[in-house]
């Protein structure tokens, strides 16, 4: 989308100066060309916002992807633990 409305501000820019090197722009022209090119803008600046809200959600989702890895290791680590206690107790259970 970003690409899009870059080439849009691009094309609107163009016929701008196009038109106004022709030298036979009218003000309604001009008026409607500037028009466009704040639509742009606007629609630029919307895009940029949307995207960093997406990088902030992104952000956030990893950090919590990260706390999960580690509460899970810590959980295994606690299991593995507790599985060689158990095999420990067996085996002396087993011995005498």
């Amino acid at each position: 989308m970003s690409a899009k409305i870059a080439r849009l501000t691009t094309v609107a820019l163009a016929v701008m100066f196009i038109t106004l090197g022709a030298g036979c722009a009218s003000n309604t022209e001009i008026d409607e060309i500037r028009s466009m090119a704040r639509e742009a803008k606007g629609a630029a600046d919307r895009a940029e916002r949307t995207a960093k809200r997406a990088e902030s959600r992104a952000t956030e989702a990893q950090r919590q992807a990260e706390q999960a890895l580690t509460a899970a290791n810590a959980a295994q680590a606690c299991c593995t633990a507790n599985s060689e206690k158990l095999n420990r107790m067996f085996k002396k259970s087993m011995s005498k």
